[in-house]
């Protein structure tokens, strides 16, 4: 009899759980995901993973796990993006880094202005685990480089639902939008700015949010919306001249970097590329031309996390690989089943792969032109691949234990 009563109340309490810990409905486990493996058999042709390792140089410094990388003064200086929250500087001439500026939130996604070079676009957002000061708000800031002022250029967006995948475009008049003055409809603060790409002549600035409910966040922030891979995320598009910020693409997994196609013969560009990290796959949005409004799987199924996007001098796409794509995270979206269990649990720690690396594809992404993995102690979790000036490629930690600066030598040089 006493067994009987222990089952029963361990059936009800399991049931109470169970119901209580009910994930809201921009986490429900979808249809099952099948990758399209075709991208993994090209990248393993062009796998250069002993020779990354070997080339591989970490200059120590101060400086923290970071983001991303540009550079200042025809490249005698790096500014950082830093996970401790302040931009940082390294000068080359003298070996030292230090802090630069203290941002908003956490910095990510810098992009130098077209228009002005002593100005620097980034992104702000909370990482996942840090405090900030209750004034220090998401949004798309600028920072000018010789007085340190910072100001903010996007904080709100529209208001809108997500009804499934779309693109607008850019012409489009029903695209929800907000001008400078809060007119155009209802808005809401930008809960995850990620990363930016600004156009050719300098005057849009397209940002992604990969999701924008409550605890958005960068580093374990993000789990959950890993697990259910629905299309929570956005891209924004700032015109700066009018202060209009609009949504041009919307409905996707966990859109993050972007570039712009390259447009030889148009006047500015029609269709924009953006990596859907977790998703392991890369994708291409119309935003103007023929193609306006529709949308294109460029690579499917890679084999790991594609996360920040760069181009090199010869329009290469750089793409630092974040994590490999693990077998259970494989099979977890083959039967999404099982994450009805998992996305009830406190996932936030979740241990990931090791693995990192660098993945590299031709101008219009359509072809792998180099792989490598790494796992050892100079680098881990490498959020972005920058070609620098001075013929090396820069890596980014986003480790909280990470010191110094990652490099080698531009394999395709």
């Amino acid at each position: 009899m006493k067994h009987r009563y222990f089952v029963i109340a361990a059936v009800t309490l399991i049931g109470v759980w169970w119901l209580a810990m009910t994930p809201p409905d921009y986490l429900q486990a979808g249809r099952p995901i099948v990758f399209d493996d075709s991208a993994m058999k090209s990248i393993a042709e062009v796998n250069y993973s002993e020779q990354f390792s070997e080339n591989l140089e970490i200059i120590r410094s101060d400086l923290p796990g970071h983001d991303d990388v540009i550079f200042l003064d025809h490249g005698k200086k790096a500014l950082v993006s830093a996970m401790d929250g302040k931009l940082w500087t390294y000068d080359f001439a003298h070996q030292k880094a230090e802090p630069f500026v203290d941002a908003p939130l956490m910095a990510a996604g810098l992009h130098e202005s077209i228009s002005n070079e002593d100005d620097i676009y980034f992104c702000a957002s909370h990482l996942w685990g840090d405090t900030y000061p209750a004034e220090e708000r998401v949004g798309l800031y600028r920072i000018h480089v010789p007085s340190r002022e910072i100001t903010p250029i996007v904080l709100e967006v529209p208001a809108t639902e997500i009804s499934g995948p779309k693109v607008w475009a850019l012409d489009d008049p029903k695209a929800p939008r907000l001008t400078r003055d809060g007119t155009g409809g209802e808005s809401r603060p930008l809960a995850f700015c990620n990363d930016l790409e600004i156009s050719e002549d300098g005057k849009r600035i397209y940002f992604s949010e990969p999701f924008s409910y409550p605890g958005a966040s960068m580093g374990g922030g993000t789990v959950h919306e890993v697990l259910a891979y629905n299309g929570n995320g956005r891209i924004w598009h700032h015109e700066l001249s009018t202060g209009e910020t609009r949504l041009v693409v919307e409905g996707f997994h966990f859109l993050d970097g972007i570039l712009y196609d390259l447009h030889q013969g148009s006047k500015k560009e029609e269709s924009i590329i953006s990596s859907l990290t977790p998703g392991f796959r890369i994708m291409r949005f119309y935003v103007a031309g023929p193609k306006a409004g529709q949308s294109e799987m460029i690579q499917d199924g890679l084999p790991g996390m594609c996360d920040g996007l760069d181009r090199d001098s010869k329009g290469n796409i750089w793409c630092g690989m974040f994590t490999v794509r693990s077998n259970f995270l494989t099979w977890i979206h083959e039967n999404p089943w099982a994450k009805h269990i998992l996305l009830r649990l406190p996932l936030n720690s979740m241990s990931q792969p090791k693995t990192t690396g660098v993945m590299v594809f031709s101008p219009d992404a359509s072809k792998a032109l180099y792989y490598a993995n790494y796992e050892g102690p100079k680098a881990s979790l490498i959020a972005s691949a920058i070609p620098g000036p001075d013929g090396q490629v820069y890596m980014t930690p986003f480790s909280r234990e990470h010191r110094g600066l990652v490099r080698l030598p531009n394999p395709l040089d």
